[in-house]
């Protein structure tokens, strides 16, 4: 499936108080007290600059600061299978944009921080601050330094980052330490090691996003979990998720449709579609209630390619009108 890592990082993080912890560890207690985390709200990301956006799974978050006005946070997931050397341009672009917006309506201007969270399979080994992006000799870009702007990324970066000192509390920390470990071992020992975080997910925000920890796993590791770990997650957790998701991605696997990829005859496929057409179907239930006749008979007609996507979308969609489609309710 197409970039999970995007829809993951947004299902958890697009809870502010997750956001409210990562900041707790990301910035100086000399902001963080002046700051009512308790009060982040997310905002729209169509104010984000479009070359930033563009690739990125980016999450807007503005933080009132008790004195008065706000702080702009964003949040951007860099997973490109190499660093992306223009990144503090794009960031400033961003905070520019930020800025001009804000000009027309007050005479100051919102603090506005950009973090970028990477998890690709090396180090970042490329640009940290603009001023590295300057065509100069680099003797002279201290000198230049305060002649010019700059901007130095909030960069962090999991993969030389130690599993003990990933910030976040709970399913933020966990969701991070999944991206950490997601090029380079099996998911479920990493689950596993950190099931605490995954009880703390799911004692503050319930099934929803304790299961899309669940299908992101699924989604990029192949090994099945132990027989261990699924009877942790029965006592810690609603057993009807680890029923409905674990079961049906061994199914998958049985059945050659890891990852909804189509193999085999047309037979093995028509098997596969129902499969599939079931769990959604399930999950549906879970998390909107039995669905109604139209929906069932948008899942009996659609292809394997509708439904590997609404199975993917089905933990974000804020409607099952707008997971299947409007128009579905007229067949």
């Amino acid at each position: 499936m197409a970039q999970p890592h995007d829809a993951f990082f947004k299902l958890i993080f697009s809870e502010p108080a997750e956001v409210a912890a990562l900041v707790r560890d990301l910035l100086p207690v000399e902001i963080t007290d002046r700051l009512r985390l308790d009060e982040a709200k997310q905002l729209p990301t169509e104010g984000v600059a479009e070359d930033l956006s563009a690739r990125h799974a980016d999450l807007r978050f503005v933080i009132p600061w008790r004195a008065g006005g706000a702080l702009d946070l964003i949040l951007v997931l860099e997973h490109q299978s190499s660093v992306d050397p223009q990144m503090p341009l794009r960031a400033l672009r961003y905070t520019l944009q930020a800025w001009e917006s804000a000009a027309r309506s007050a005479q100051r201007l919102p603090v506005v921080l950009t973090f970028i969270v990477f998890h690709g399979p090396r180090p970042w080994t490329t640009a940290r601050s603009l001023s590295e992006l300057l065509d100069a000799p680099p003797e002279a870009l201290p000198a230049l330094r305060t002649l010019t702007p700059e901007l130095r990324l909030n960069l962090i970066d999991l993969t030389v980052t130690a599993d003990d000192e990933v910030p976040g509390r709970g399913g933020g920390r966990l969701a991070l330490l999944l991206m950490r470990h997601a090029h380079e071992q099996n998911l479920w020992d990493t689950l596993e090691d950190h099931v605490q975080d995954y009880r703390a997910l799911y004692d503050r925000r319930g099934d929803i996003p304790t299961r899309g920890v669940l299908r992101y796993i699924t989604q990029v590791t192949e090994p099945a979990p132990t027989p261990r770990l699924r009877a942790q997650i029965r006592r810690l957790i609603n057993p009807k998720i680890e029923e409905d998701l674990m079961s049906w991605a061994d199914r998958l696997r049985e059945e050659g449709w890891q990852g909804g990829k189509q193999q085999g005859r047309q037979e093995e496929r028509d098997r596969s579609r129902a499969v599939l057409a079931r769990s959604v179907e399930r999950l549906i239930t879970l998390r909107f209630g039995p669905p109604p006749d139209w929906a069932r008979v948008r899942l009996q007609d659609a292809e394997l390619p509708a439904l590997e996507r609404w199975s993917e979308e089905i933990l974000t969609a804020p409607s099952l009108e707008a997971l299947l489609g409007d128009e579905a309710r007229g067949a």
